[in-house]
């Protein structure tokens, strides 16, 4: 139960974070005012997400005795459950964009936070260990 707690309050403060910085930077770092590629950003949003997300697990885990698959799936599905329902819910209450981005700008966001979710549970997969997510643990 411990887990389930950690993993859900680190990832309700990674998406306060998150949506703190984005809300009202999102369109310089997604939007045409960006000087960087919008594809460069998404992954430097997803590499970032991986390492942070890999460094709260591995210390997570470890508390937990011996990191296993099916703790670092349940680790994972808990960080991610509050940003993936929070961010659908600040979705659905503006028009199905985020808020202070254009339509294009909004869906390139969407995308990268969409790979940042699947790095995040990825993260937590390749914490668990060496073999901890091998098709023999399925």
């Amino acid at each position: 139960m411990k887990l389930i707690r950690a993993g859900v309050l680190f990832g309700f403060l990674v998406w306060a974070a998150g949506t703190a910085f984005l809300v009202p930077l999102g369109r310089f770092v997604f939007g045409p005012e960006n000087r960087l590629p919008v594809a460069l950003s998404a992954t430097l949003l997803v590499i970032a997400t991986f390492a942070g997300v890999f460094v709260f697990a591995r210390r997570t885990l470890a508390r937990e005795g011996t990191p296993n698959f099916e703790k670092a799936a349940l680790l994972g599905v808990a960080a991610c459950l509050p940003g993936l329902s929070l961010d659908g819910a600040l979705y659905a209450f503006n028009g199905g964009r985020y808020p202070g981005l254009d339509p294009t700008a909004s869906g390139a966001m969407s995308a990268g936070l969409l790979f940042a979710y699947a790095a995040a549970l990825l993260a937590t997969l390749t914490a668990g260990g060496p073999g901890s997510a091998s098709l023999e643990t399925l």
